[in-house]
């Protein structure tokens, strides 16, 4: 919806003298770079200056599923002009002393130490709430603060100018937040509504539970009848309102299986919501991620056999020399573009992937389609490989009793066993990947290998069955230590492959390469949830930093941890 807006600005303005148009995109430019740094109104010459406030509404235990499902939103244009998300998380405790805590001083609970439903052993003496940066820019700022709950007063409320607590009378909370509406001089309102909670703690947590839904309905007559008073303010037109109307968290409630992808989202305790708004906003939703359907994704090397390849030298690679004895176990993905032909090498120890040569290699098969492992003169094969697929690829070296024995995988499939038949298996040649001589030139097979690993043991066959969608592994895997190359070979940037093992060797990138960017969903792999999925749509810890925004108060040294939200404006108008 926003860049249907803003395509539809560019159309409007085509047509407009150059110099006009010039102009135009100055004033933008400017006004959205101040923004950025400050969301405080400014003295402007064709408008002049609007001075800002904060009207913020907590609402204890709003479900943000079920706050979408019942359409409560009924003020108007407050749904148009804002930022918002039903998808928001708060802290995995589901304590609402510590999501409370959260949404008041922008940090985490490691910080303010609010984790007892009594706030014994609190550290708000040095991350207090917002207030108090609201007072130490301006002591004359106007605070005021009326809560439901008496213990959000007492325990968490300080710098107020006014500070009440009505005791679970939401009704009495309303009326409180309207007189001071009312007053010339109210700047930064705070108010925390209870109903919905204890609705949801006796009926259940779920539109579908009529005195939890009415609840919700109640809450937001509730606030529309706020919002009404704030703009019948005589003084409005001069001011520049900024209105929160978040959740602290959820509540628990049964969801059918279907509905739970194991991530965070799935956990109704801790589903808020965050609606951020002023009339100058441009409508923005930030919708839930899909948690069971995430893309791999990042930038990698397209290796072409004999032109682009990676190598660690023969002074650095000996540590993969697989010798005569021992266990050994090499993973990677691979995406085949272009087959190529006279046996090109995946990834290679070896001097020449002819058969009988020394070291060991993952090669695609001459004149067919599919792909094996060989260790000096013995082979193990794996099926064919479809083009612009991604697979991963195993093999494996263990010993069964004397004898040792080569498997091989194809995504978590054994597909082969074969006894070793063949000694001189270590070598002097470099680790290469993407390219390794052959008995002959040719070899111009075009692929994507990522998430490459050798380990010194042999993996279990159902470890490897369990596990070979994974595309990234992670310190606390049972096999971690056992690593001695992991190359995620999605560094981006550079001339390298960075080993993250603590074997520190690099392959370094030969050829006229170039990191290619990739984002697909393969039914092959299982990526695991970016870091940052749970911080891409506004969450109660980020609105101190955007009510400080707003204030024109700098809270780089504040050390919060909320992100900070930039709005789209429909207007630059202040």
């Amino acid at each position: 919806m926003i860049k249907n807006r803003l395509y539809k600005k560019r159309t409007l303005v085509s047509g407009m003298p150059l110099l006009v148009l010039c102009l135009l995109t100055l004033m933008s430019c400017n006004k959205d770079f101040e923004n950025k740094i400050d969301l405080s109104a400014k003295s402007d010459s064709l408008t002049g200056y609007r001075a800002p406030k904060v009207l913020y509404i907590i609402v204890d235990g709003a479900r943000g599923a079920s706050v979408n499902a019942t359409k409560a939103i009924r003020v108007p244009d407050l749904e148009d002009n804002s930022l918002q998300s039903y998808a928001s998380v708060s802290d995995e405790s589901g304590l609402p002393a510590t999501t409370w805590a959260d949404m008041l001083t922008g940090v985490k609970k490691n910080k303010h130490k609010v984790t007892k439903a009594d706030f014994s052993g609190n550290n708000l003496a040095n991350y207090p709430m917002f207030f108090k940066y609201i007072k130490d820019k301006n002591a004359s700022l106007r605070t005021a603060a009326f809560a439901s709950t008496p213990v959000f007063s007492t325990n968490l409320v300080s710098n107020a100018d006014v500070n009440l607590s009505f005791n679970n009378d939401d009704a009495a909370v309303k009326n409180a937040v309207i007189n001071e509406l009312k007053e010339e001089k109210a700047t930064v309102v705070l108010a925390e509504f209870s109903g919905v909670d204890r609705a949801g703690k006796q009926y259940g947590y779920d539109a579908s539970v009529k005195a939890y839904s009415d609840a919700i309905y109640q809450t937001f007559d509730d606030i529309n009848e706020m919002v009404n008073t704030l703009k019948q303010r005589k003084s409005y037109e001069a001011e520049n309102w900024l209105i929160v109307v978040a959740s602290n968290q959820g509540g628990n409630f049964s969801i059918p299986p279907a509905q739970n992808d194991g991530s965070l989202f799935s956990n109704p305790l801790l589903n808020s919501f965050t609606l951020l708004y002023n009339s100058r906003f441009s409508y923005q939703f930030f919708s839930r991620p899909n948690a069971a359907a995430v893309p791999y994704e990042g930038k990698a090397i397209v290796y072409s056999s004999k032109t682009i390849f990676g190598t660690i030298p023969v002074s650095e690679s000996a540590i993969y020399n697989f010798g005569t004895t021992g266990e050994y176990t090499v993973q990677l993905k691979m995406k085949l573009l272009k087959r190529g032909d006279l046996n090109p090498a995946i990834i290679a120890k070896s001097d020449n992937t002819a058969n009988s040569t020394a070291g060991w290699s993952f090669i695609l098969s001459n004149g067919s389609v599919n792909w094996r492992m060989q260790l000096a003169g013995t082979s193990a094969t794996g099926p064919a490989l479809d083009l612009d697929t991604w697979y991963t690829l195993t093999g494996k070296l263990y010993m069964d009793g004397t004898t040792r024995r080569m498997k091989v995988f194809t995504n978590g499939v054994l597909n082969s066993t074969v006894a070793q038949a063949a000694n001189g298996t270590s070598t002097t040649a470099p680790l290469n990947i993407g390219y390794s001589p052959s008995y002959t030139t040719g070899n111009d097979a075009s692929k994507l290998i990522t998430d490459v690993r050798i380990y010194n043991t042999a993996l279990s066959d159902d470890y490897i069955a369990a596990n070979y969608c994974k595309t990234d592994v992670k310190p606390t895997d049972v096999y971690y230590k056992n690593l001695i190359g992991y190359w995620p070979s999605m560094d981006g940037i550079g001339n390298q492959l960075m080993d993250h093992s603590p074997s520190k060797r690099n392959f370094t990138l030969t050829g006229a390469y170039s990191w290619t960017p990739f984002n697909e969903l393969s039914e092959n792999l299982c990526s695991d949830l970016p870091d940052d999925i749970y911080t891409r749509m506004p969450n109660g810890i980020d609105i101190p930093s955007f009510i400080f925004g707003w204030m024109g108060i700098q809270s780089l040294g504040l050390n919060l941890d909320g992100k900070t939200w930039v709005p789209t404006y429909r207007s630059i108008n202040p």
